[in-house]
């Protein structure tokens, strides 16, 4: 009877540790997606920052190309 309840016992404690076992999987499972889409939100927001200063930067050339263009005009008709 003793033996029964005990093996009985220790197959519930067995059966609990699994499932905190799987559970704690589960959760860290989760936490590393989020980890991975934190990362990968964090790659794109600097691609799209190096993106934005590069556009920046070839306005600012362009613009400076105009007002070069424009003087060197105005310088020849003068």
């Amino acid at each position: 009877q003793e033996d029964e309840e005990r093996r009985q016992q220790q197959a519930l404690t067995e059966q609990e540790d699994e499932e905190r076992r799987q559970r704690q999987e589960k959760t860290d499972a989760e936490r590393r997606r989020l980890e991975q889409e934190k990362a990968e939100a964090a790659r794109r927001r600097l691609e799209q920052e190096k993106a934005e200063a590069a556009r920046r930067r070839i306005e600012q050339e362009a613009a400076a190309t105009k007002i070069q263009a424009s003087y060197r005009g105005f310088k020849d008709r003068q």
